[in-house]
């Protein structure tokens, strides 16, 4: 474990990310139809110049998030992806947008304060491994299969709720993807690139990444047509550590404490996370949805 290049590398991705999440969802509204989600509405969205450059931009920030991964634990490098939406506002701004107000200055007190705190009770994981096959493949269809459960119960739902079960999926789905890359760059480190290819340990975490990413950007360009961003990635930047946490430990036994204090602590940590998160959503939201703030 090399923290020296995983925290910074980790960072990087969240920037990344933050920046090409802002404009992914701008043009996402302005191809929306009328606040509902479609797959005519996604392959608008495909065809366009900016919105494929800031998929090119996720893909950077796909790649720096790798480095982090194969240089660290899960339980510690995916938390960092709440950093995203401090970086989103920031963006906004620079955009053009408004400047911070004072509960958006709060919002990132709440995110970083509950980030750097989960991440002193974690402490420094120790035992990893790269479990079984069967078990990877287990874990990643039940998450496909109860979140695409969750994405058809919601449909019928009101835009917030769809926003906000759409985000949680997504997240859940690359929290879950995150662990596929570290088991995958733990195969490359012990047997090399090929073993990706030719070994049933490489080939089914390569597998579930390319599924796993493919179906949670089709999620996240979804709940961005929606609109309800102030549903959407507070629910999104929940989900996505909090499984990257769960797997991290459950399937590469990365060491997290669970004494009574920490699980107290870790929900302290996630509530001031979310607490932050919809503060800092809903200050991006009244820029980016003024016509449809009351729905």
């Amino acid at each position: 474990m090399n923290l020296a290049v995983a925290v910074p590398f980790g960072v990087a991705s969240a920037v990344v990310y933050g920046t090409s999440i802002v404009v992914q969802h701008r043009v996402a509204q302005e191809h929306a139809d009328e606040g509902e989600e479609s797959a005519k509405g996604l392959m608008r969205l495909a065809r366009h110049p900016i919105f494929l450059l800031a998929i090119a931009g996720d893909l950077v920030g796909f790649i720096f998030n790798i480095v982090a991964l194969s240089a660290g634990a899960v339980v510690l490098i995916q938390p960092l992806v709440v950093l995203m939406l401090p970086v989103a506002l920031g963006v906004s701004v620079l955009m053009g947008g408004p400047k911070p107000t004072r509960t958006s200055y709060l919002g990132c007190v709440g995110v970083l304060g509950g980030l750097g705190a989960f991440l002193a009770l974690i402490g420094e994981p120790t035992t990893e491994h790269v479990p079984r096959p069967h078990y990877i493949l287990m874990a990643v269809i039940a998450v496909l299969l109860i979140g695409g459960l969750l994405v058809l119960l919601a449909s019928r739902c009101r835009r917030i709720i769809r926003g906000a079960v759409y985000g949680a999926v997504a997240g859940s789905y690359f929290g879950t993807l995150a662990v596929m890359v570290d088991a995958a760059s733990d195969r490359v480190s012990a047997q090399g690139v090929g073993a990706l290819f030719t070994t049933p340990r490489g080939m089914v975490p390569l597998i579930s990444v390319v599924v796993l990413g493919a179906a949670g950007m089709a999620l996240t360009q979804l709940s961005f047509q929606v609109g309800a961003l102030g549903a959407t990635l507070p629910a999104n930047l929940a989900a996505d550590p909090a499984m990257g946490v769960i797997f991290g430990a459950m399937l590469l036994q990365e060491h997290v404490p669970l004494s009574v204090p920490h699980l107290a602590g870790y929900l302290l940590c996630l509530a001031a996370v979310v607490a932050g998160a919809i503060a800092l959503a809903q200050a991006r939201a009244r820029l980016a949805e003024p016509a449809t703030a009351a729905c």
